[in-house]
C-alpha cells in the first residue's frame, strides 16, 4: 500500500516544483530597519513601519510583496507606494505619481509609481510618466494586475503588474524604493524601505530616493525544466499506476 501511494505523491510533488520553477524566478528580499519613524510622527500602530519587500518575476509580470510591522486590519488608513526608475529616458526627478513630496533624483528619475491603499477593502493604481504622470491600470478598473493584502501582527501588501506596463523586458535592471504614508495628499514618505534612518521629521517634508537610498532588481529569465526531467517524472507516475493496477 505504501508503494502505491508514495510514487504518485513524489511524482506530483516534483511536477509541482518544476511548474513553480518554470513560472517564476526566486524572489529577492530587501530589508529595512524597523522602528525607524521619526519621533512625533504617527506610526499607524506599526503599519507605517516597513519591514521588508520581496521582489520576483515571471516571464510576463513582476511582483512586489511588502511586509509592514503592524495590523492593517485594525489600523487601515496607511498608504503604501513603490517608486520605480526603469532607466528608459523619460524619468522625472521632480514628482511622483500621486503628486506627493516624494522624488527619485538618481537612476534617470522616477518613471513608474504603484500606489496602494488598505482602507475600504484596499486597492491600487499603476502610473507611468511617459508623457507626464498618467494612469496605466487600477484595481477599480479591473486592469491593474494582481493586488492582495493580508492582515496580521505583520501584514503584507502584494502588487503584481505586467513587465510591459513598466516599459521593461526580461534582462532589464530597474531601481526602486517603497514608501509608507498617510491619507493626506501632501503627506510624504513617513518610512522609506531603502533608508535605515528617519525618512522625514514632519508629514510634509520632501523626501528623495537618491543613489544611496534606493535598491535595484534585474528581471531574470524564467527557467524551463528540461524535457528529459519531465519525461522521467512522467515515467515514475506511469510505473506507480501499473503497480496499483
Amino acid at each position: 500500500m505504501f508503494t502505491r501511494i508514495a510514487l504518485p505523491v513524489v511524482a506530483t510533488a516534483l511536477l509541482t516544483g518544476l511548474a513553480l520553477q518554470a513560472n517564476a524566478t526566486p524572489g529577492v528580499t530587501y530589508n529595512d530597519a524597523i522602528n525607524d519613524i521619526a519621533p512625533g510622527l504617527a506610526t499607524g500602530n506599526g503599519t507605517l513601519d516597513l519591514v521588508k519587500m520581496e521582489v520576483s518575476n515571471t516571464a510576463t509580470d513582476v511582483v512586489f510583496k511588502l511586509t509592514v510591522n503592524g495590523n492593517i486590519g485594525s489600523t487601515d488608513w496607511g498608504k503604501f507606494m513603490v517608486g520605480i526608475a526603469n532607466n528608459k529616458g523619460y524619468g522625472t526627478s521632480s514628482s511622483d505619481g500621486w503628486a506627493r513630496p516624494i522624488t527619485m533624483s538618481a537612476n534617470g528619475g522616477m518613471t513608474n509609481w504603484l500606489g496602494a491603499w488598505v482602507d475600504a477593502g484596499g486597492g491600487a493604481e499603476n502610473r507611468s510618466n511617459q508623457t507626464g504622470w498618467g494612469l496605466t491600470g487600477a484595481t477599480y478598473s479591473g486592469n491593474f494586475g494582481v493586488f492582495s493584502q493580508s492582515a496580521g501582527a505583520q501584514s503584507t501588501i502584494t502588487y503584481g503588474v505586467s513587465i510591459a506596463s513598466l516599459g521593461m523586458s526580461i534582462g532589464d535592471t530597474f531601481s526602486f524604493d517603497a514608501y509608507s504614508s498617510g491619507g493626506g495628499s501632501g503627506d510624504s514618505a513617513i518610512d522609506a524601505l531603502a533608508n535605515p534612518n528617519f525618512a522625514v521629521s514632519n508629514w510634509g517634508d520632501a523626501y528623495n530616493s537618491g543613489a544611496s537610498n534606493s535598491f535595484s532588481y534585474t528581471l531574470g529569465a524564467v527557467t524551463v525544466p528540461a524535457p528529459g526531467a519531465i519525461a522521467l517524472i512522467g515515467a515514475a507516475g506511469l510505473l506507480a499506476r501499473r503497480r496499483k493496477a
